[in-house]
């Protein structure tokens, strides 16, 4: 018999990682996000989502780079970018993420650049 927790991961009530990552900011900054949609991202990422971006997003300090999750409905999105997921890497002299390393709509692409 499947626990409370399997039940919801088969029944697509929240992505089978969500449970490993506080997504408490994603939820507060974009409350109309489905959470359902999010792609599981490899370990040492964290929500960084912000109102002041187009879309939330999750950070890694360690390799400097931050990951822009954009809705799934191409309507939805604000920021008008056709491509959904977006890569970005901490600019030292901007002191901000500045540079866009990948954007593409292939998630398993995403995770071959965050895990090379």
């Amino acid at each position: 018999m499947a626990t409370d927790a399997e039940q919801r991961k088969m029944s697509g009530l929240q992505p089978p990682h969500a449970s490993f990552m506080n997504l408490e900011r994603l939820r507060r900054e974009f409350p109309d996000f489905d959470i359902t949609t999010l792609p599981p991202l490899p370990e040492g990422y964290f929500d960084a989502s912000s109102y002041i971006d187009a879309a939330p997003s999750f950070e890694n300090e360690e390799r400097g780079l931050k990951v822009y999750v954009d809705y799934a409905n191409y309507a939805d999105r604000e920021s008008g970018r056709s491509q959904r997921f977006c890569v970005s890497r901490y600019d030292e002299e901007a002191g901000d993420f500045e540079d866009v390393a990948l954007s593409t709509n292939d998630w398993a692409e995403v995770l071959r650049f965050l895990t090379a």
